[in-house]
C-alpha cells in the first residue's frame, strides 16, 4: 500500500468523484438503487482485499479483510460466504475468438479477392470455406456458434445459397444491450487497470496510455472527426491485429509456444461532450 499524503489522497477523492459520477449515471440509468450498487462495491472490495492484499506466505482472514477494507468481520464473512459467478473471472472467450475470425478473414489472404475484400465463403469445404476460417484463427471453438453469433451481432449474412458474406469489419454487440454492458465491463476494467499499472512502475516499464483532445470545437467539425478517428482507428487496430495473431498460440499454431498466458490487447475510442452543458 502507498503512503497517503494529502496530495494524492485529495487528488485519488477527485479522481474517485469524476469515475462515480459516470458510473452513477449508468447505475440510475438503468433503475439500480444504491443499494444495490453498495452491495456490488462491497463484495468488489472485500474480493480485491482477499485476492492482492494477502500478507506473503499467510493465509488471507475475515480479521485482515475487515482491517484492509473496513467492514465489519460479519459482513466480510457473509460477502466471503455469497456464491460467487465465476463468468465474472473469466475472459470473453466466445467474444474473443468470434471477434479473432471475423479479424482473421479481414487480414488472411486466403480468404480475400486480389482487392483484399473479404471473400463470400461457403460454410462447409476444406479449403477457403467458414469452418476452415473458423479452424484457422478460432482455436477450438465450434464453428455453428462462431457463425451465430457474427449473424447475430450483424458482423456477416448467411445468404439464402447457404453462403457467408462480410457485412461491418468490426466485432460490435448491436441491439443487444446484455452484450454491450459485458463489454462496458471488461473495457472499462481493462482502461483502469492500464492506468494502475502505470502509476506503480517506472515509465520505461510503463504500458501504452496516449490520449488527445481539444475544448474548444465546433459541432460542426465533430462528425468528420468521428469519421477519421473512426476510420484511421480501424486501419490501426488491423496492422496491431496481425502482430498479435502472429504472436497468439491459438490463431498461429505455428507461434513459439513460450511458458504463461497473458491476455494483451490495444484499444482505441472516440468521446465527444458538450462543454457548455456537461453530462456529469
Amino acid at each position: 500500500m502507498h503512503n497517503q499524503t494529502p496530495e494524492t489522497s485529495t487528488a485519488l477523492q477527485t479522481a474517485l468523484r469524476k469515475m462515480l459520477k459516470a458510473i452513477a449515471h449508468l447505475v440510475l440509468r438503468f433503475g439500480l438503487s444504491y443499494e444495490q450498487f453498495d452491495e456490488i462495491a462491497k463484495q468488489a472490495f472485500v474480493e480485491v482485499a482477499e485476492n492482492d492484499f494477502a500478507l506473503p506466505g499467510r493465509k488471507q482472514t475475515d480479521s485482515r479483510i475487515a482491517v484492509v477494507t473496513g467492514l465489519s468481520r460479519k459482513e466480510v464473512k457473509r460477502l466471503r460466504d455469497l456464491e460467487r459467478d465465476p463468468s465474472e473471472h473469466t475472459t470473453p472467450v466466445q467474444y474473443n475468438r468470434a471477434a479473432r475470425v471475423l479479424n482473421g478473414w479481414l487480414k488472411d489472404r486466403a480468404y480475400q479477392d486480389a482487392a483484399g475484400v473479404p471473400l463470400v465463403l461457403p460454410v462447409e469445404g476444406e479449403d477457403h470455406s467458414f469452418t476452415h476460417l473458423v479452424r484457422a484463427h478460432g482455436g477450438d471453438i465450434p464453428v455453428r456458434a462462431v457463425l451465430d453469433e457474427l449473424v447475430r451481432i450483424g458482423a456477416v449474412l448467411r445468404q439464402e445459397n447457404g453462403q457467408v458474406r462480410v457485412l461491418h469489419q468490426a466485432y460490435i454487440a448491436a441491439g443487444d444491450m446484455a452484450d454491450k454492458l459485458t463489454i462496458l465491463g471488461t473495457d472499462v476494467m481493462l482502461l483502469i487497470d492500464t492506468i494502475c499499472h502505470n502509476l506503480e512502475v517506472d515509465s520505461d516499464e510503463a504500458y501504452l496510455q496516449l490520449k488527445l483532445s481539444y475544448d474548444n470545437l465546433p459541432a460542426e467539425a465533430i462528425p468528420l472527426l468521428q469519421r477519421i478517428s473512426a476510420e484511421d482507428g480501424r486501419v490501426l487496430l488491423q496492422q496491431l491485429n496481425r502482430w498479435f495473431a502472429d504472436k497468439d498460440r491459438d490463431a498461429n499454431p505455428n507461434a513459439e509456444q513460450g511458458s504463461g498466458r497473458y491476455y494483451a490487447g490495444v484499444g482505441l475510442y472516440f468521446f465527444c461532450r458538450n462543454v457548455e452543458k456537461p453530462t456529469l
